[in-house]
């Protein structure tokens, strides 16, 4: 008897069927496909790897299907996959083990995570998983039942038990551009409704229709279905952490802090034993401003996380970036806000540690090091991290290098990668600027007909090449190949600042743009351009972004002479007041941290993570004012659990003192 048999149902799916079923060739001893109505090459492609295809008329029911594809399975067990998952080669032997090994139960299915990549593109890094019980013993009664997000069935009188195994599927279906190209949405929820018109939904059901609303952005109806869900559920169903989860984010993001908090304080905490109850409650922790509290758990997260991998234990209940990314994350920017830049480093090389592929994360550690370790020790710092590094390292680091404009790194790394190396219009553009070789420039120029795609980006280019060559016809020529009133409104700026003339008032400037040029020319160290961009712009705005730029990046003694200049004319803006506030505890200048505290919160008095600290920081006769102010402005985040002791403690002790 054949070991597996694995059924699939698809539809015009040629895009990403080769991709599955290469990846299960070896393992499957026979794979049975059935079509429900391909017009596109799909059924050429399947008919490369299997002959076991068969036509189905399409009812709107994916149990129909799938029971359909069933009927042809003869292998001892049966795996159910979709066109756009996959099974990855190097995990073959440990599905060889399993189904050789154990024992086939009549009434027992297995729940498998399958891990989502839900990104726009298939590298993005933004993964989660489900549980999906997707194997089964064949020939013993097992089918599907329910139209859509079709479950596994013995029939009414048989209950079927489920039993978590750690064997994975993955999966890209639900990328943005596959929803578009397939418009999942529409058809499923088509479905649905046929189903809430002809029945009564399940438990599951409004799980899997909160889904479905959340996938489409419409948080506030995927909150009604998950509460329906949950109200009804059993929590040992594999699904039931899933819908918690879910339930306490979109309540987060929609700043209902007081609901997810009680959901995670009532529910999730019987889940204590995954890092993801921590991770919720360190974010709900600094989210209210109690740093010390969030960093405690943060680290609490990933210390269950790096134990429960040692025990060889399952790491994570929901989502693998609970245990180890978000935590890291959080902590990075916990530490960045109080200044504490030994410990953002720490954790910033321990997360390169873990990926050393994600461009983001690069560009900040490359950026923090460049402006605080000459550039022979960021090079070393790299050369530790790329143990064995290939083409595409030296690449990466290339592009990232070239982002920061770092001339030294830049001709490093440009060494290293191959020839061939085919380079943007923009990154050519870049690497001409940061070489002033601004002949090349033109010569690049002219040979454009039009630029698309990345317009900003070459835009920003000629312009600082501009600045920098004092040339006026390179701004003549980009003017000639652009139709972007952004950049239009920046090459009158820089074209009045060549001039030395007053940039007029009536020019409307997003200074987004005007910053990237000073941020770029700061980093190419070309300070003279720079201070005279700076200078001729003369706007408030700017000059915040610029202070709170070099605080990020620890250039503390830089970022205090704007602030001052900042100060005397009353211009700081919120951040920057916020900045110097934190700064100023962290020095444990009391007076001084509450008073530019308090003045951010003037500025912006949504920041409700101000509160704690300026509490805290404040004489008697400020905190009850304030603790009055926060209950005014938050009055359902006054009845979380730890804001209502943290007030009933300082009142207390003001009570004491008076």
């Amino acid at each position: 008897m054949k070991l597996l048999s694995i059924c699939m149902i698809v539809k015009d799916e040629e895009r990403v069927l080769e991709r599955c079923l290469s990846s299960v060739q070896d393992l499957a001893d026979e794979i049975i496909i059935v079509d429900t109505g391909s017009t596109d090459k799909t059924k050429e492609i399947a008919k490369k790897y299997t002959d076991k295809i068969y036509d189905f008329k399409w009812c709107n029911d994916f149990s129909k299907a799938r029971n359909e594809s069933l009927l042809h399975a003869t292998g001892k067990w049966i795996l159910v996959m979709d066109a756009d998952e996959y099974i990855s080669e190097e995990e073959h032997q440990d599905w060889r083990n399993f189904l050789q090994k154990e024992e086939r139960i009549p009434h027992l299915a297995y729940t498998l995570p399958v891990i989502n990549f839900t990104g726009e593109k298939e590298y993005d890094d933004e993964i989660t998983t489900a549980p999906v019980t997707r194997l089964f013993p064949n020939n013993v009664g097992i089918t599907f039942e329910r139209p859509i997000h079709e479950q596994l069935t013995r029939g009414p009188q048989d209950e079927l038990y489920h039993k978590a195994v750690s064997l994975h599927i993955y999966h890209t279906g639900y990328q943005v551009s596959r929803i578009i190209e397939k418009n999942k949405h529409e058809r499923n929820m088509g479905i649905f409704d046929q189903m809430l018109a002809d029945q009564e939904l399940t438990s599951y059901d409004w799980y899997t229709l909160g889904n479905q609303h959340r996938y489409a952005k419409d948080e506030l109806m995927a909150i009604e279905c998950y509460e329906k869900a949950l109200s009804d559920a059993h929590q040992n169903e594999a699904w039931y952490p899933h819908c918690l989860m879910g339930l306490v984010s979109l309540y987060y993001s929609q700043n209902q802090l007081k609901r997810s908090w009680e959901l995670t304080e009532k529910y999730l905490i019987k889940y204590n034993e995954y890092p993801e109850y921590y991770t919720v409650k360190g974010i709900h922790y600094e989210t209210m401003g109690f740093f010390q509290e969030a960093e405690q758990q943060y680290l609490r997260s990933i210390g269950i996380a790096e134990k429960r991998a040692q025990e060889n234990r399952e790491i994570w209940l929901i989502d693998p970036m609970y245990s180890f990314d978000s935590p890291v994350q959080q902590l990075i920017g916990l530490y960045f806000r109080l200044n504490d830049n030994q410990n953002a480093i720490y954790w910033m090389s321990k997360q390169l540690n873990k990926n050393n592929q994600n461009p983001g994360h690069l560009v900040k550690m490359m950026e923090w090091l460049t402006q605080n370790e000459g550039e022979e020790s960021v090079i070393r710092f790299f050369e530790k991290l790329y143990t064995s590094p290939t083409d595409r390292d030296y690449l990466l680091l290339y592009k990232v290098s070239l982002v920061l404009g770092n001339k030294r790194l830049v001709s490093h790394y440009k060494k290293l990668v191959p020839t061939d190396t085919e380079q943007s219009l923009s990154d050519q553009l870049k690497l001409f600027v940061i070489n002033g070789d601004f002949a090349a420039i033109h010569v690049l120029l002219d040979n454009t007909t039009i630029i698309t795609g990345d317009e900003q980006l070459v835009g920003l280019q000629v312009i600082v090449g501009t600045l920098l060559s004092n040339d006026r016809s390179l701004l003549n020529k980009l003017s000639k190949k652009l139709e972007n009133e952004k950049l239009f409104s920046v090459l009158k700026v820089v074209t009045s600042i060549i001039d030395q003339h007053e940039v007029s008032d009536d020019i409307v400037l997003d200074t987004d743009v005007i910053f990237a040029i000073a941020r770029q020319l700061y980093l190419m160290q070309e300070f003279e351009v720079f201070d005279q961009l700076v200078n001729g712009f003369n706007n408030s705005d700017l000059i915040n972004r610029l202070a709170n730029y070099f605080y990020d990046v620890n250039r503390v003694e830089l970022a205090m002479n704007y602030y001052s200049a900042l100060l005397s004319r009353n211009e700081l803006n919120g951040t920057s007041l916020e900045n110097l506030g934190y700064y100023h505890a962290n020095q444990d200048y009391r007076d001084d941290a509450f008073e530019f505290l308090n003045g951010a919160l003037q500025d912006e008095p949504g920041k409700r993570h101000i509160y704690k600290t300026l509490i805290s920081l404040a004489s008697n006769q400020h905190k009850k004012k304030i603790i009055t102010d926060f209950e005014y402005n938050f009055p359902d985040f006054n009845e979380i659990s730890f804001v209502k002791e943290f007030f009933a403690n300082e009142l207390k002790m003001l009570k004491y003192t008076v």
